[in-house]
């Protein structure tokens, strides 16, 4: 079954340090995609992902972040934040979800010079083409096979890792090393209106999905992208539609949230959900570097079909 980690490094989770989200196709892609103005944007928080709106504000996971984060870092430079700047973001009163969320923004002390993001106002869509950009690990080289074996007990799957051709193998994937570095990939909307809960505050997400045939530069987020940025490119620009805050994988998998195996999920704040309460904590006139030009131009994309087929939660 598929369950949520965090992607945050955390000693419990992992021992090592966490590089960029994993690709189908192994590209190392840390710099930015053409056309792409913001890669900059993505900066690391705490090792982790955060990232840069505008006005000396930056967004990132309360996981991420802690309650009073020292030090941020954005192309290269790394700086203090400003005191008395950190405001948790509330869920909407009235949705059935904890008060508090997994999205904390704060202010830098000092102005990095980078341009401001807009939030997305108009909610993603399923079949909406993303770029994802965080700081988690790197993957190896090549892709790693297993034989999953399905056993009626909880957490009783287990994984054998095999060499090609052998036919027993119905999983693959990429194992991760311990260091990190700012990476992009891309994928597709699969699915809206989730919720996730895993200790640090209910969040209403959006999820993509790791397949292969998809989209070339096809990516999936593991330990370390937690707080990394989720772009849409509206016709117009790019907006800042999500941001990453855990991952979905199989029972028994090796590696948890470490590894990316096709079939695994990235949960993503939808921080269209959530534009209101951001706006709010963030005084004028930063606000209206964040409005965005319009509502996201929803586009109409033919759904993909997963390569592997594993049993998922509902």
């Amino acid at each position: 079954m598929i369950r949520s980690w965090w992607i945050h490094s955390c000693a419990f989770l992992l021992t090592q340090g966490a590089h960029g989200v994993v690709t189908i196709s192994g590209a190392v892609n840390n710099t930015a995609p053409s056309g792409q103005p913001y890669f900059a944007n993505i900066g690391t928080v705490n090792g982790s992902s955060g990232v840069y709106l505008g006005d000396r504000w930056v967004v990132s996971a309360a996981h991420v972040a802690g309650s009073l984060p020292a030090t941020a870092t954005f192309a290269g430079t790394t700086y203090a934040t400003e005191s008395g700047s950190f405001y948790r973001i509330n869920n909407p009163t009235g949705s059935g979800l904890s008060t508090l969320t997994d999205i904390v923004v704060f202010r830098l002390g000092t102005d990095p010079g980078l341009p401001s993001l807009s939030l997305a106002s108009g909610t993603p869509t399923v079949g909406n083409h993303v770029t994802m950009i965080g700081n988690g690990r790197i993957q190896s080289a090549t892709p790693t096979y297993w034989q999953v074996t399905t056993n009626p007990g909880p957490a009783d799957d287990t994984w054998t890792e095999l060499t090609p051709p052998d036919p027993n193998i119905n999983a693959a994937g990429y194992t991760t090393a311990s260091s990190r570095e700012i990476r992009w990939a891309q994928n597709e909307i699969s699915s809206i209106n989730n919720t996730v809960s895993y200790g640090s505050g209910d969040v209403r997400a959006f999820t993509t999905t790791f397949n292969s045939g998809a989209l070339s530069q096809e990516g999936q987020a593991v330990v370390g992208d937690s707080g990394g940025a989720v772009l849409f490119h509206d016709g117009a620009n790019w907006v800042l539609s999500g941001m990453m805050v855990a991952v979905g994988t199989f029972e028994n998998q090796p590696g948890g949230g470490t590894t990316a195996v096709l079939g695994n999920a990235t949960y993503i704040a939808d921080l269209t959900y959530y534009r209101n309460g951001i706006l709010a904590a963030i005084p004028e006139p930063s606000q209206s570097a964040l409005l965005g030009s319009g509502i996201l131009a929803l586009l109409s994309l033919r759904r993909r079909s997963t390569a592997l087929h594993p049993r998922q939660n509902p």
